[in-house]
């Protein structure tokens, strides 16, 4: 079945289209040891997931997987919006400003804050490595599992939920500054091709998500050595969770 673009045009605008925003009332569990589980046996660079997934070097990718979903007229038109609503650049109080309580629309923020260029997760090890070429390593121990948004409402589609969602959060063990705490859901690159996360200096802040400093933020990161079946995997994903609720 096509679908009128407007259509489509219409759910972006409501969805925010952001693959590291899920807006599920149902919480997920996080899992044990994230950690360790997304640095590997050797350590793993993560890339941030739409500087990797937005190059022109995927175009086709993109257009291969909207056209199968809303035909080959309106693909195009599809991608471009896709793009689009993936690369927000607003977020915390400014957020707040723009898009109130999210009820008229909104965008999240995706990308890595602080001049950050990668994260090296080695096992309780986090290495921060800045675009200036600089970097920094901290040790991690977990401090348990938090929710965000737990106090908040959300809403789409003419229904009002709480957003709410698990993470496994992590403390520098030493003064880390804008990266003491990490807060990781239960992504994998085993599971979802990427990982989601947070981090930041004010342990209650992090735990906010439609209000305060790290508002309409949520960073995503994919393994810089990922390979063009992986990138195809989580672009495939991205589309057919945005763009086949309307079929």
């Amino acid at each position: 079945m096509k679908h009128p673009v407007k259509k489509i045009i219409s759910h972006l605008l409501m969805f925010a289209l952001v693959l590291c925003v899920a807006i599920a009332p149902s919480l997920a569990e996080s899992k044990p040891d994230c950690l360790q589980t997304i640095s590997g046996e050797n350590g793993t660079t993560y890339s941030n997931l739409f500087d990797v997934i937005l190059s022109d070097d995927y175009n086709s990718v993109w257009e291969e997987h909207c056209k199968a979903i809303v035909g080959e007229e309106n693909a195009a038109e599809a991608v471009e919006m896709l793009k689009s609503f993936i690369s927000g650049d607003v977020y915390g109080d400014d957020a707040v400003a723009l898009y109130g309580d999210g009820s008229e629309g909104f965008i999240f923020d995706c990308w890595y804050l602080n001049d950050v260029k990668s994260f090296t997760m080695n096992g309780d090890e986090i290495t921060i490595n800045k675009l200036d070429g600089t970097s920094e390593t901290h040790k991690y121990r977990c401090i348990g599992t938090y929710q965000i948004g737990a106090d908040e409402t959300m809403t789409w589609g003419g229904e009002t939920f709480c957003p709410a969602f698990d993470c496994e959060v992590y403390q520098a063990t030493d003064d880390a500054g804008d990266f003491s705490y990490f807060f990781f859901r239960d992504d994998t690159m085993e599971t979802t091709y990427h990982i989601e996360f947070r981090y930041g200096s004010d342990l209650a802040a992090l735990q906010q998500y439609m209000k305060g400093r790290y508002a309409y933020w949520l960073a995503a990161g994919i393994d810089a050595n990922a390979d063009a079946e992986t990138i195809d995997n989580v672009i495939a994903l991205f589309c057919n969770e945005n763009l086949s609720a309307e079929e």
